[in-house]
């Protein structure tokens, strides 16, 4: 078992917008955080991620790289709000799974579960169940996008527990930072006409290939495999995806976010 922490800073959200295209009030704006129920402005969900999968690391045997991920959000985090991140690996015949309690200071979690999976670089994990690579017409393919070194340090600096792997390499997540914009092209005519604000929910994924700096990656969002499910606080829209080489075509990662369109509190009363 290994425990370290992470705080994220006060301008934590202001760069990972910068960095993913995730400008999504909830945010950045205090006062639009306020009208969708929160104290103020929330860190992103794949942010908090990024974090906790780098501490995970710290659990994991020596030689094996992240290959999975299985998060459901329990209560937002704040800008400034300490999380202990204590990690428990469970050996597997290829690696490990690492479960990660994150908690506050007043023992609330802020995930539950948070499950990742470590296994051998020099295996590819397989498919994930249910996951089609076939294109689709109703596919939404986002923009071509890269990350440079100077990106990469400033997403290490915002997502750095207290303590890290030493020989750390590239880390799998930034490979979903660029999900946001095919992500805005599939809420498109899935957003209810009342006003609303989208929160995360859930993250899967699944990463088949090592990341690499200034190599050009697409996400493809799998719309025709989309549902939505909508109750009286919302609606409920599961997103799967598809991370692929610009170039090639590659596989590089796949998996699904849960997304919920919560209504504004005044355009419920």
């Amino acid at each position: 078992m290994s425990t370290t922490q992470w705080t994220p800073s006060d301008t934590c959200t202001q760069v990972f917008a910068r960095l993913s295209g995730d400008y999504n009030p909830v945010h950045l704006d205090p006062e639009h955080a306020r009208s969708a129920g929160f104290p103020t402005i929330i860190v992103h969900g794949m942010c908090v991620i990024g974090a906790t999968a780098r501490a995970a690391h710290l659990a994991a045997p020596e030689d094996t790289v992240l290959q999975g991920i299985d998060v459901r959000f329990a209560k937002p985090l704040l800008p400034e709000q300490c999380v202990s991140l204590d990690c428990t690996a469970k050996e597997t015949e290829t690696g490990a799974k690492i479960k990660v309690e994150a908690t506050l200071a007043d023992g609330d979690r802020i995930m539950s579960p948070a499950n990742f999976t470590f296994g051998s670089a020099t295996e590819t994990p397989p498919l994930g169940r249910g996951v089609t690579t076939e294109a689709d017409e109703g596919d939404i393919v986002g923009n071509v996008y890269r990350f440079s070194e100077e990106q990469l340090a400033e997403y290490k600096g915002i997502t750095s527990p207290e303590e890290v792997v030493s020989n750390e390499a590239l880390p799998p997540m930034t490979c979903l930072l660029g999900m946001t914009g095919a992500l805005e092209k599939a809420f498109k005519g899935q957003q209810p006409e009342q006003a609303g604000t989208w929160v995360h929910l859930r993250q899967s994924g699944i990463f088949y290939q090592p990341i690499s700096l200034d190599t050009d990656y697409i996400c493809r969002i799998q719309g025709g495999r989309t549902t939505v499910r909508k109750s009286a606080i919302g609606a409920y829209i599961t997103i799967p995806f598809l991370v692929e080489g610009a170039d090639d075509g590659s596989l590089v990662s796949s998996g699904s976010c849960v997304l919920l369109y919560s209504f504004d509190r005044e355009g419920a009363e």
